[in-house]
């Protein structure tokens, strides 16, 4: 997002990442007079090769900004794994035909086949470029961005895109911008994590994550739902794009995770301990939300079998729903202890 001053006419032209309508808003109040194109289009199909336009003073939703429609001379398709294509709201590959397109890389003869394939919706001869990003036509007929097809990642078993995480995340209020990767800390066990760095006018993110997460909550399956750690800003690299390698874990140091009140008995010590070993989270306080930290019903399932034998005790998944953080469990396990001690036998009183 770029900064100058001025208000008077001109054309800003963006690209090469994803623009949030948040993002953008905070860009044209200080220079409400330039119109804003966000340009899609690889060099391969001569760079810009889909646009959309937003004139000044026209209004634009919050979450992610669409790339728009095709530029002239360009056609585009989003086509799914058959080079069939998909109705508006379904998320396919994006293929790239047109006068732009390229005829090929300089002495990469298998690349070039790859990548540069038959086009079957124009005329006998014609080309289209694979772009390898996956898109969807939105209602109004505006490309949306999606992410990367090489970035689908499996979860629990369940194929998603971490570029349908964000366009929802961008959505909630407080958030500036958000990056959604998959990460492994603990291996066998693939998590979401998002990264959010919250808006200029959301003051303090203390209670940030919570509030992204009960967002994400209501319009996502569970096993989309991520790890969400707040940060002051994402890491780049020299080119100016996200550096994801450089993301830091959930709970490390500056991570932006919040962590509740130490342990204060035996029992939510060790419950501690439990959710920090089964959850690869350090550290972990007694009041910290289970589901927050990034358990779902597989990893509960897990710290129900270490609680019974680190403690000696039952928790039944209902009882961890209920009471989620080692706090809530310790005083429902010394509830139920007080309801299963055994009351002594009565004695018969003398007259």
């Amino acid at each position: 997002g770029g900064g100058g001053g001025g208000g008077g006419g001109g054309e800003l032209v963006v690209g090469g990442e994803q623009l949030t309508g948040e993002l953008l808003a905070g860009w044209r109040r200080r220079n409400p007079g330039v119109a804003v194109v966000n340009e899609y289009g690889p060099t391969e199909a001569t760079v810009g090769c889909v646009a959309f336009r937003v004139e000044p003073g026209a209004v634009v939703a919050g979450g992610v900004v669409p790339v728009g429609v095709p530029v002239p001379g360009a056609r585009v398709f989003v086509l799914d794994d058959r080079l069939g294509l998909v109705p508006a709201g379904v998320a396919g590959e994006l293929y790239v035909a047109g006068w732009g397109v390229a005829r090929g890389y300089a002495g990469r003869a298998g690349l070039t086949g790859e990548r540069f394939v038959a086009c079957p919706f124009g005329p006998a001869g014609s080309r289209m470029y694979r772009t390898g990003d996956r898109v969807r036509w939105r209602g109004d007929g505006q490309l949306v961005f999606v992410g990367r097809a090489d970035d689908q990642v499996k979860v629990r078993g369940f194929r998603v895109e971490p570029g349908e995480v964000e366009a929802v995340l961008a959505g909630c209020a407080g958030v500036g911008r958000v990056v959604v990767v998959a990460r492994e800390d603990v291996p066998g066990d693939v998590r979401l994590t998002a990264y959010v760095v919250p808006a200029a006018e959301a003051g303090g993110g203390e209670d940030l994550a919570g509030v992204v997460r009960e967002f994400a909550a209501g319009r996502l399956p569970e096993f989309m739902v991520p790890v969400v750690v707040v940060v002051e800003a994402l890491p780049v690299t020299g080119s100016g794009k996200v550096d994801r390698a450089a993301l830091p874990a959930p709970g490390a140091a500056g991570a932006g995770v919040a962590r509740g009140r130490a342990p204060a008995s035996a029992a939510e010590e060790l419950l501690c301990g439990v959710f920090a070993e089964v959850l690869g989270v350090e550290p972990v306080g007694a009041e910290d939300d289970f589901f927050d930290l990034g358990g779902h019903s597989l990893l509960a399932t897990r710290l129900i079998s270490r609680i019974r034998v680190v403690l000696g005790a039952e928790v039944d998944p209902g009882m961890l729903f209920d009471a989620p953080t080692p706090a809530g469990l310790a005083a429902r396990l010394a509830g139920a202890g007080e309801e299963k001690r055994p009351r002594p036998p009565l004695r018969p009183r003398p007259r």
